[in-house]
């Protein structure tokens, strides 16, 4: 699968890993993590380690997300990357494994110099799995969305 948004190209495909083009000259791949690795991960690291949940769709985000994630669309993102923190490894997600949200998240943090990663299978990976998930919002953030 081919998508393109604000001149990248991002190509995924089952199995194989997203490549992300930001011009015809160049390829980066994008790491990814399992959820059980992320799990370990921040069992290990903690606070070094930061997950952002890149959806964009409010009623679907109002539902749940990872525990102790940050809620930034891919454009506030482009906004609001300052915010995150220097150093720590930061872990996008989307919907799932044909969504392109994280990986153009996590291109666009490593053009900043931040360290991401892409969730495999995003929520809907984790979810199968059975692992912990938050409710997101509080009764005065989910009115903003009605």
């Amino acid at each position: 699968m081919l998508d393109t948004w604000k001149g990248l190209e991002v190509m995924s495909g089952g199995a194989e890993p997203r490549r992300v083009r930001p011009n015809q000259r160049s390829v980066d791949e994008i790491r990814s993590i399992e959820p059980a690795e992320l799990v370990a991960l921040r069992k290990r690291h903690g606070e070094r380690v930061v997950v952002v949940d890149v959806r964009n769709s409010p009623k679907e985000m109002l539902r749940s997300t990872l525990p102790d994630a940050q809620v930034l669309s891919v454009e506030e993102l482009e906004v609001r990357w300052r915010q995150l923190p220097q150093g720590a490894t930061i872990v996008v997600y989307c919907w799932d494994e044909w969504s392109t949200l994280s990986a153009r998240a996590a291109h666009l943090l490593g053009l900043r110099g931040l360290k991401a990663i892409e969730l495999a299978g995003g929520i809907k990976r984790w979810r199968s799995l059975g692992l912990e998930e938050s409710p997101l919002a509080s009764t005065v953030e989910r009115s903003r969305y009605h």
